[in-house]
């Protein structure tokens, strides 16, 4: 039993622990809501698909073109953000997409999901951007070791609460209980960021630009190798993210004859290599950038060679912990890297929010091409060479990389 004095001393800790990470911590429970939000939508999509006799290329397009419904909407959204500020987006993209949620139960057809879906893609995009725009913002005061954090949290409601409080919901409600249940966990968010004693969400721009002026913002930031290159690189690392959640599992059961347990192990293996390397890893951005980045580009490399060609459960293992690592790593970067990218930070979140659409919807895309000619294993062989290419860059741009390291 703890005595008063000492309950009264953790309850003092706690309270100064979270005075001093009050923004971070907001942002990650927001993260946490929207991830469980996001992997409860991803879980039940394809049965509900199955459910309206969908065939496997109709529940490929319900997932794809969300992500056509992210894209068209991710560059505009920046230049909204930008006009009207990211609190008004942000609640309104939340309102709206809770509202397509519950009416995704009202589809009738596979077409009228998909149709749906791309709607819902778009009040997605418009969230994650304004969401990003606000994080840039503070990141200064943050601080940059904090920055993994704030992917971090999303993975742990997507990739972990949201199948899980999925999966236990599934065979106890109806599909229309199902999505209700799901909106609320997108609408909650709400309430954090209209709390707290700290503005959380960035105001409009004092600069009211016409359309010329919008595009000469994103014309400018274009110009800045640094954020490309960070938009680059996690285009790149959404794209595998995506593509090893959906074919790792057909590959082990598929083309190796393994269990569905092992697929899953290898699943959970990388996504808590990775939440551990954002979580905790925020002092490796002491480290020179460039190196950092080269390393982790050739280790997934090493990583996807070994995915790619073993069939020895200890090397698969190995090989989906190394990815998780990092991955972990080039998201602690960009992130920086983004966040200390001058100029409105709207345009700044749009243009790396569509590298990360981009990816979300050319991985499966290029794994599913791939595999149907050359076999499941060799998806994961053909991302190497993005690697490789992006790790040849960082090696001679390194010099100019920005020096962000005491950011923190």
């Amino acid at each position: 039993m703890m005595r008063p004095l000492e309950r009264l001393q953790l309850r003092s800790n706690l309270q100064q622990l979270y005075k001093s990470n009050d923004l971070i911590m907001r942002f990650m429970l927001i993260n946490v809501c929207t991830g469980t939000w996001v992997g409860m939508v991803n879980f039940i999509i394809p049965v509900f698909a199955l459910s309206l006799g969908a065939s496997s290329f109709e529940i490929g397009l319900v997932r794809g073109l969300s992500g056509v419904g992210d894209l068209l909407l991710v560059l505009p959204a920046g230049l909204l953000i930008d006009y009207f500020g990211s609190r008004k987006m942000y609640l309104a993209s939340c309102a709206v997409g809770g509202a397509i949620t519950i009416l995704l139960a009202l589809a009738w057809t596979p077409w009228a999901l998909i149709v749906m879906m791309i709607f819902y893609g778009m009040a997605r995009s418009i969230r994650t951007t304004s969401l990003n725009a606000s994080f840039f913002q503070h990141m200064n005061t943050i601080g940059a070791g904090k920055g993994g954090w704030y992917k971090g949290s999303m993975t742990v409601g997507a990739q972990f609460l949201g199948s899980l409080i999925g999966g236990a919901l599934a065979v106890a409600v109806s599909f229309a209980g199902y999505f209700v249940t799901a909106s609320m966990f997108l609408l909650a968010p709400i309430l954090v960021a209209l709390g707290g004693k700290s503005e959380l969400m960035i105001p409009a721009s004092r600069k009211k630009r016409g359309l010329k002026g919008s595009v000469d913002g994103y014309r400018h930031l274009l110009r800045d190798r640094i954020l490309v290159s960070a938009t680059i690189t996690e285009c790149i690392n959404t794209a595998f993210a995506i593509t090893f959640s959906t074919f790792v599992a057909v590959m082990v059961i598929t083309s190796l004859g393994l269990s569905i347990a092992m697929a899953a192990l290898l699943i959970s293996l990388r996504g808590l290599a990775n939440i551990v390397v954002v979580f905790f890893g925020g002092r490796l951005l002491e480290l020179n950038h460039y190196r950092l980045y080269v390393a982790s580009f050739i280790f997934s490399a090493a990583g996807l060679l070994l995915l790619g060609t073993s069939k020895d459960v200890w090397l698969l293992m190995l090989a989906s912990v190394i990815l998780g690592l990092f991955s972990g790593v080039m998201t602690l970067v960009t992130f920086t890297q983004v966040g200390s990218t001058e100029g409105e930070k709207g345009k700044v979140s749009g243009i790396f929010s569509f590298g990360q659409k981009a990816g979300m919807v050319a991985g499966p895309v290029l794994g599913g091409i791939v595999g149907s000619f050359t076999g499941l294993q060799a998806i994961f062989l053909c991302f190497i060479p993005f690697f490789l290419l992006m790790a040849a860059y960082n090696l001679l741009e390194g010099r100019n990389t920005r020096n962000i390291s005491g950011a923190a």
